[in-house]
């Protein structure tokens, strides 16, 4: 029997799982704490997968201006990973964030290998001052910050 994989916009009632999936992943300091509140104020930019039916993984993005996006919390339940699923929510996100303005998508990663295979390219942080004047400033590992940042680039 095979699995079905599908990817789909978050709802209000996805809150609660949505947050429990990313909390194990922020908790080890592998992306940023995000609270069932800030889920619901940015529930629009989420995606969820679904594998057979059941929440498996999600992603998420910030909106800096038509010119620039920023894929953020994602997070696959450790059960369903090396499955897929999060090259599918990188690529449906990715895909869904592509407009005639063409703006530039990066992420900041401590898997930049992961991203290199789904056409991201290592750049410098400084490159990101947005980034940088959002989140990075105010992070308590900034000044040895293991991220690596890179930009879509297909």
């Amino acid at each position: 029997m095979s699995s079905s994989v599908s990817v789909r916009r978050a709802r209000a009632r996805d809150i609660d799982v949505i947050y429990d999936v990313i909390r194990p992943f922020w908790q080890e300091g592998l992306i940023l704490e995000r609270t069932r509140d800030d889920i619901r104020h940015s529930l629009d930019h989420f995606r969820i997968a679904l594998f057979d039916g059941i929440l498996a993984g999600v992603i998420s993005y910030h909106d800096y201006g038509k010119h620039l996006k920023e894929i953020r919390s994602l997070a696959v339940k450790k059960e369903y990973s090396r499955r897929g699923i999060g090259s599918r929510l990188v690529k449906s996100l990715v895909r869904s964030l592509k407009t005639a303005d063409s703006p530039k998508i990066f992420v900041l990663s401590y898997s930049p290998v992961f991203f290199e295979k789904n056409h991201f390219t290592r750049v410098d942080k400084e490159t990101l001052p947005e980034k940088i004047w959002k989140d990075c400033i105010n992070c308590k590992d900034a000044d040895k910050c293991g991220e690596t940042a890179l930009v879509y680039m297909k």
